[in-house]
């Protein structure tokens, strides 16, 4: 993988299987742990098409998580699961993105960053992995690092883009090499490394400035993002 590639959603699409997880996000992904449910205890048990009405149920009611695992499940689109179904899968992971859940908000930029059912929006990616990085999901924090240094953010800002970088590494997520690294001096290999000399001593203190002022946001998305 190139240091430079956007990540994508804990999985990536093949031509006869679904989704199939990528060790580098599923190390990254940080999520507080979840009481399991009784969609979750229907889906373990090989219940499937129970635990989906469980879900929908649920989802319909409001409820984040159930939107988050139904949003997963239609863009999985495993055999004997569900049918694969982007519009679905957008529509769950929106419902889920707007009641705070920072997974959902990556996914989404997923979705628009690669076209899965939607025409491929640059601007929407972007829009939808700076929120998950604002909520302190690693892997957005990285993708947004990454669209600020190239432009494909439609701005470029190389201080901005060091901060997400640094962020991203002390929420546990790391491109190159996958152990722990000193964010004070990375590793060339590294995608944070890469962009280290391209800043002045200066610039790379004032992104460790905003680093450790920054708070990550919690709660419902605003109204005004539900498009």
């Amino acid at each position: 993988m190139s240091i430079l590639a956007r990540l994508a959603i804990a999985a990536i699409i093949a031509a006869s299987v679904p989704f199939a997880a990528l060790s580098i996000i599923a190390q990254a992904e940080q999520a507080a742990p979840i009481a399991r449910t009784e969609g979750d205890d229907l889906y373990r048990r090989g219940l499937y098409a129970e635990a989906i009405a469980w879900w929908t149920e649920r989802a319909a009611q409001g409820d984040v998580e159930s939107a988050r695992r139904l949003g997963v499940e239609y863009m999985d689109g495993k055999p004997n699961v569900v049918q694969r179904d982007f519009a679905k899968a957008r529509q769950y992971h929106l419902q889920a993105a707007m009641g705070g859940e920072r997974r959902s908000m990556m996914d989404l930029g997923t979705i628009h960053d690669n076209g899965y059912g939607v025409p491929a929006d640059m601007a929407e990616a972007a829009r939808w992995y700076l929120w998950g990085a604002r909520y302190g999901h690693g892997p957005a924090m990285y993708n947004t690092a990454l669209m600020l240094e190239t432009g494909d953010a439609g701005r470029t800002d190389l201080v901005e883009s060091y901060m997400w970088y640094i962020l991203g590494a002390k929420e546990g997520f790391k491109m190159l090499p996958e152990t722990k690294f000193d964010i004070m001096n990375p590793p060339a290999d590294s995608a944070m490394g890469a962009l280290h000399p391209k800043l002045t001593p200066a610039q790379r203190a004032e992104a460790h400035t905003r680093a450790k002022a920054f708070k990550p946001m919690t709660g419902p998305l605003p109204a005004s993002e539900n498009r």
